[in-house]
């Protein structure tokens, strides 16, 4: 299946509506203001260094099956071996979005160990070149962002780098690295753009950056997963009134604007809409008030270990919603490893499934399955995606020099990816849509969404007394 013809299935039937039409500019205002701010001071803080030890992976060992990628047509058997090819990585090795960071580091990992399995990257200079990755830790903090990227940059001597999978941290070290000129490769930030009149900053589609790349989806049509779960829900089951409740973040309060004003689109009453601190440790007041609202499903962005306390604290309510999704938090495998079977029947975003009719998609989820006590992922596909997409524009550069690599990625294709194909425009930024899980018992994932990749129907929340 090639790129274009699955990208314009899955978006004809996405639930339509604009993506930008639908946000409040009063809100998206107090967001500009906020990602300007968050910029100046991530940019300035970063200056200050960090003290923060990397971790660099060596050529890992090879594997039983490796990935088809563009490099390997040039690989040539007993060629001469140059130096390593060193990248830079920026990653949540700490903090609150440690177990989302882990799953994109092994899918980081595992690339460089499919690619040096291979031979490496052959350059200009005709020699195969082993890759090493050289990871910072951003803290899952913004300001830790932007110092990880001034390390790798000024430190580590490193001007090619990939991202983290945060949003506002992408953003703040995106300014570093515009300030030093050193190639970002970005994936899992929000793709949004500007709005026309200027009342919406956006997020990395509207920073105008000339040294960085993103491949994702935007906050504004994120949402339409959430719906489109709830719509496979038996007509009798489906709810009736929700929440939304995000982080009180520019990257939360963008996602959360657009998905109130979607699902009130799409004819839902939303009863509340909540804003917490991340980090936050009780979430009883909020569940009190979503009970008093006569809530029956909620919408939320929260980060992983914020969803296993809100989830706990449920069940200690004895609240149980119709529907529960959840973007972020809910999906990392150690999410249900927390909370075992209190995680099943509930909802969550993904950007990947092994059952994707793409190359390699089921092979790197058994070797996912065989590292992690068979259980799945539904990232992995994504991160991996964007290192193939990086090795193989470093070898149509020919060389490691930042221009030339950032050159080949705007405006560039990259098929057979386990993503697909993927092309992004002139502005470097390619879209993805999202896919829409559920958790089953027994720690299966469900794709719920799109249906013509659905592998079940959304199930009920079964209430925490009949379980």
């Amino acid at each position: 299946m090639n790129e274009v013809g699955f990208f314009t299935r899955v978006s004809a039937s996405f639930v339509t509506f604009s993506r930008r039409g639908f946000v409040k500019h009063k809100r998206l205002l107090l967001i500009g203001a906020a990602l300007v701010v968050l910029a100046l001071v991530a940019v300035s803080l970063a200056a200050c260094g960090s003290d923060d030890t990397t971790t660099t992976t060596a050529p890992a060992e090879s594997s039983d099956t490796t990935a088809p990628a563009e490099s390997s047509d040039t690989t040539t058997a007993g060629a001469e071996m140059g130096d390593d090819i060193v990248i830079g990585a920026i990653n949540s090795l700490t903090g609150s979005n440690v177990l989302t960071g882990q799953e994109e580091k092994w899918a980081q990992e595992k690339a460089v160990a499919d690619i040096n399995a291979k031979g490496g990257i052959k350059l200009a200079d005709g020699k195969q070149h082993n890759v090493v990755l050289k990871f910072a830790d951003d803290k899952s903090q913004p300001t830790e962002g932007a110092a990880a990227m001034e390390k790798l940059i000024k430190a580590d001597g490193l001007k090619i780098v990939l991202s983290s999978n945060i949003t506002p941290v992408n953003q703040a070290a995106a300014q570093v690295a515009e300030k030093y000129q050193a190639y970002f490769h970005i994936t899992s930030s929000w793709t949004d753009e500007a709005s026309p009149d200027g009342s919406f900053p956006g997020f990395i589609g509207g920073m105008d950056l000339k040294w960085a790349t993103d491949m994702f989806e935007s906050a504004g049509d994120s949402g339409l997963v959430a719906i489109g779960g709830a719509k496979a829900l038996d007509p009798a089951d489906a709810p009736t009134t929700f929440a939304v409740m995000t982080e009180n973040t520019p990257d939360g309060v963008g996602f959360g604007d657009a998905t109130k004003a979607g699902l009130e689109a799409q004819g839902w009453k939303v009863a509340s809409y909540e804003k917490f601190v991340e980090g936050n440790k009780d979430f009883s007041s909020i569940i009190l008030k979503f009970k008093q609202a006569n809530v029956d499903a909620v919408v939320t962005l929260i980060a992983p270990s914020d969803g296993i306390t809100f989830v706990k604290q449920m069940k200690e309510q004895n609240w149980s919603p119709k529907y529960l999704f959840g973007y972020k938090g809910f999906w990392p495998v150690d999410f249900y490893a927390a909370l075992g079977d209190d995680a099943n029947y509930i909802s969550y975003d993904g950007f990947w499934s092994e059952t994707l009719p793409f190359p390699y998609a089921k092979e790197l989820g058994q070797a996912f399955q065989d590292d992690h006590d068979g259980n799945t992922s539904n990232s992995v596909g994504l991160y991996y995606a964007a290192a193939q997409i990086l090795f193989t524009a470093i070898e149509r550069a020919g060389s490691t020099d930042p221009g030339a690599v950032r050159d080949q990625v705007f405006n560039g294709s990259f098929p057979g990816t386990t993503m697909g194909d993927i092309t992004y425009n002139d502005q470097g930024i390619a879209d993805i849509p999202f896919l829409a899980f559920q958790w089953a018992p027994g720690g299966e994932r469900v794709v719920l969404y799109p249906t013509e990749f659905a592998t079940g129907k959304t199930v009920t929340f079964v209430p925490w007394d009949q379980r």
